[in-house]
């Protein structure tokens, strides 16, 4: 009977798969040392031995930066698809909050990162110790990085697209951040009057916008003065607490955060919809027990905090 035998695995050190994925992905050694909690120069032997062992230069100098050499390139997807389920082999159908070692990356904005993250942080150290979260700001790549498996989730409020899965997080509503000298004493803001002031704007969107908001607005034949541009919620609420800006942001932030600058909260106009957040993920995760944990602790911090 013929047996399978793999010759040019024999020359390569498996631990250095990893490696590989991050210098490819990143092009960058010491971004890459960073990823896999490495020195800089254990990360340049690594790719000193990656290229002797591969018989490719992988990474080469051009204008100041490396550029993946064809078979770095065709590495780099191959690696896309294999390290997840090799993780998967070797782990098997096991996990242990309590003795894990995963980290996971989860992108988001900074509203979710701001009410969410923190509470997500204390669950899990409280029954997984030695896991690790980290969180990158949401960008227009960000669904890219899910497929190509550099990042585990994404919190966001928009729909993603085919293959990656999702499902509805949790939903907030919008309300109007004044300064408490603002002459706006209303309750409620009509469309009308909210376009009448300047605004701090939140940028979340492709164009610096916020998408519900915008979308909105041009529905109606509005459209806002934007004042000042900022991706930071803190910031945009600061800057409406010291001039007569309106901050629109989401009502449990907006709450949280008041105390900080001196301010009132104010309803938004009724016609400005829902800010409904998803959990998004690739479909190869479905069933990986760590990941389905992780989903699982999100569930139950965003049903408390939204309950």
């Amino acid at each position: 009977m013929a047996v399978m035998q793999f010759p040019h695995m024999r020359g390569l050190d498996l631990s250095l798969l990893e490696p590989l994925y991050a210098l490819l992905d990143e092009r960058h050694v010491t971004r890459a040392a960073h990823r896999c909690d490495m020195s800089q120069s254990a990360m340049s032997r690594a790719l000193e031995r990656l290229r002797s062992a591969l018989d490719d230069e992988l990474l080469v100098r051009s204008g100041g930066v490396y550029e993946r050499t064809p078979r770095g390139d065709q590495l780099l997807v191959d690696l896309q698809s294999l390290l997840p389920r090799l993780e998967t082999t070797v782990r098997g159908n096991r996990f242990d909050p309590a003795t894990s070692r995963d980290r996971f990356y989860i992108a988001t904005t900074d509203y979710a990162g701001a009410i969410l993250i923190p509470t997500v942080l204390e669950s899990v150290a409280a029954v997984a110790p030695y896991v690790r979260i980290e969180v990158v700001p949401w960008n227009d790549g960000a669904f890219n990085d899910i497929e190509a498996g550099r990042m585990h989730l994404a919190l966001i409020g928009v729909q993603p697209p085919e293959p990656l899965e999702s499902e509805p997080l949790f939903s907030d509503e919008f309300v109007c951040v004044v300064a408490e000298s603002h002459p706006l004493r209303a309750k409620r803001l009509t469309l009308k009057r909210y376009v009448e002031f300047e605004h701090a704007v939140v940028a979340i969107g492709r164009d610096g916008g916020q998408p519900w908001i915008e979308r909105t607005l041009a529905a109606n034949g509005l459209e806002r003065r934007v004042g000042y541009r900022s991706p930071y919620q803190l910031s945009a609420m600061l800057a409406a607490s010291r001039t007569t800006m309106i901050c629109t942001t989401a009502r449990l932030l907006a709450k949280q955060l008041a105390p900080v600058g001196n301010v009132r909260l104010i309803a938004a106009p009724r016609e400005l919809p829902k800010i409904a957040y998803r959990m998004v993920w690739h479909r190869r995760l479905r069933e990986d027990m760590a990941h389905s944990w992780l989903r699982d602790q999100l569930r139950k911090i965003a049903k408390d905090l939204f309950a």
